[in-house]
């Protein structure tokens, strides 16, 4: 209902009333000289959240090296809607497990696999299967591309994911190598494979491997994919 209201004679003579203010979601139009769009102030980027982003990547870098990765730092990747804002090109993990093939990704999926060798990987070698990790093998890390289901961009397009088909490990070890795979039950190496995979799943979102789904049954895809809630997936 609208109501209605006298107007005062000096009112009604008016011939301009004042016009209501204008809807927050309209942008006023320009003053000559300036851009024709302008971003609300709180989107807008700033020198101040630039400088926050360069210091955290810095940071990122900076633990990299004191965790003794070996990578090179490479310019941001962009290509088709896929990309990395501080990738890095990472040969060798933590107690000189190479990387093979050297991989690009971003640097705190660097960090977190980083982590997942020195804290995991490594000590549940040496319990279940005596023997040293020497090398991780690398299916899949940065690759422009759309999960399977064709639903959304993989976290491999955002350097976020990798993809680990395999171990190698010294030449004392009485294993050489092992495959991720579906392996007999209570043997040694199904017990590193569930062990590795289990304590992955509070470093990294999403853990996917054998008995997954059919797509995940030859190697253990790891991601930082963000979720709501810090929903995280571990299978």
């Amino acid at each position: 209902m609208i109501a209605l209201t006298m107007l005062s004679p000096v009112m009604a003579r008016d011939a301009s009333p004042p016009l209501p203010p204008p809807r927050p979601d309209r942008l006023e139009a320009p003053a000559p000289g300036q851009n024709a769009v302008t971003m609300p102030r709180d989107m807008a980027p700033t020198e101040e959240t630039g400088m926050e982003d360069r210091e955290a990547s810095s940071a990122c870098l900076g633990r990299l090296a004191q965790r003794g990765v070996v990578f090179e730092s490479r310019a941001p990747v962009q290509e088709k809607g896929c990309g990395i804002e501080d990738p890095v090109l990472v040969s060798a993990l933590p107690n000189g497990v190479a990387l093979a093939p050297a991989s690009l990704m971003a640097c705190p999926m660097a960090e977190s696999l980083a982590r997942w060798i020195a804290e995991v990987v490594a000590p549940e070698a040496e319990r279940q299967l005596q023997s040293v990790p020497v090398k991780l093998v690398v299916g899949t890390s940065y690759l422009c591309r759309d999960q399977r289901n064709g639903a959304k961009p993989s976290e491999h397009a955002f350097g976020n994911g990798v993809d680990v088909v395999g171990f190698e490990f010294g030449a004392t070890a009485e294993r050489i190598s092992l495959d991720i795979a579906a392996q007999a039950e209570n043997s040694p190496e199904a017990n590193f494979q569930d062990a590795i995979r289990k304590a992955a799943c509070p470093i990294f979102t999403t853990v996917l491997g054998p008995g997954a789904d059919a797509d995940h049954g030859d190697h253990l895809h790891l991601d930082l994919r963000q979720r709501k809630g810090g929903y995280r997936i571990c299978q």
